[in-house]
């Protein structure tokens, strides 16, 4: 099933390998539906958007974004 109200919209999931919050099967289904949607899997981190790697992966994808809003 996809998700035809925001399937347009660019989406960059970040999820921490070890998050025991968040399910990385959720992240995973999402990706899966959202077409174009880019999935990060941080593998040394786990939920906390403060881990180093979690916020690296935030920082990228925020300026992935910027790029691609940009350019239109």
């Amino acid at each position: 099933q996809q998700l035809p109200q925001v399937q347009h919209l660019p989406c960059y999931i970040v999820h921490g390998r070890y998050d025991a919050v968040c399910k990385l099967e959720n992240a995973w289904t999402l990706a899966q539906r959202w077409p174009g949607a880019v999935l990060k899997i941080v593998p040394d981190a786990g939920h906390s958007a403060s881990e180093a790697g979690i916020a690296r992966a935030l920082f990228d994808a925020a300026s992935l974004l910027a790029e691609r809003l940009e350019a239109r």
